[in-house]
């Protein structure tokens, strides 16, 4: 998200908290809340991977690499556990509700693979090697407005904002020759992207209500590269992060 979009949003959060200040209180949705969620991630990610030969005394032969090239992109769809806090204002003008609001909890959100192969080289005993990459994030925050509608104790609403995350990527390779040639490399980077849903929520009483909500969130891609042996070869692994959460809440307003 660019600077000029984040800035958007941060002058429409500001407005949002100083313009209800006065607001009257007598329904279930003005005023500053705080709650608690729990819920699923479904991931949708895909990996990539590709291989070179290096320039070393021992290279990786080219055929080697074209059977890691092979690979390709790999798409999965793990589901996780999620679960945080969350925090906000409402205001509301007639039947609609303007809001701003910010979460931070857990996102059990991955994905892995490792791929062995037989080296094309015609020695005695063959030459296995595997390829392992991982994918993964433990935490997520957001900051998002929302515009909603009510009907009594009923709410439904749509939000689209920020979205914050740190992913780490790992990457190995080892094979079997008599004096193994490895490598492993993890590299972490906080993403910034974005994120939007939809959601519902029932007041059971002028103080308290439920929620349930869906968000999309796409932190971008995340990159690395990994030297194998002494220039043996260079492996880059590449990973597009995004996927989905699924939760139901409770909200206090005071």
């Amino acid at each position: 998200m660019s600077k000029t979009q984040l800035a958007v949003v941060g002058i429409f959060g500001f407005a949002v908290l100083t313009a209800g200040a006065a607001a009257a209180q007598d329904n279930p949705w003005n005023g500053f809340y705080i709650g608690a969620n729990v819920g699923g991630s479904k991931a949708d990610t895909h990996m990539k991977i590709k291989a070179a030969s290096g320039n070393g005394t021992v290279i990786m032969p080219p055929g080697d690499a074209a059977l890691i090239n092979s690979i390709g992109s790999t798409k999965d769809n793990d589901t996780g556990f999620s679960g945080g806090l969350q925090g906000g204002y409402n205001y509301q003008v007639d039947s609609w509700v303007f809001g701003l609001e910010t979460d931070v909890g857990f996102y059990d959100m991955g994905q892995s693979r490792s791929k062995s192969f037989q080296s094309p080289l015609l020695i005695t005993p063959p030459i296995t090697f595997t390829i392992q990459q991982k994918i993964k994030t433990d935490w997520i925050w957001t900051l998002r407005p929302r515009i909603g509608y009510a009907t009594d104790s009923f709410m439904i609403y749509g939000t689209a904002g920020v979205a914050v995350s740190e992913i780490k990527l790992s990457t190995s390779y080892s094979d079997t020759r008599a004096t193994p040639i490895t490598a492993s490399n993890s590299e972490s980077d906080t993403k910034t992207g974005w994120t939007a849903g939809l959601g519902g929520a029932y007041a059971l009483n002028p103080n308290t209500s439920i929620r349930g909500e869906w968000l999309y969130t796409n932190l971008g891609t995340v990159k690395s590269q990994t030297t194998v042996g002494s220039n043996y070869a260079t492996l880059s692994s590449e990973a597009d992060t995004r996927g989905n959460l699924i939760r139901v809440g409770l909200d206090y307003r005071f």
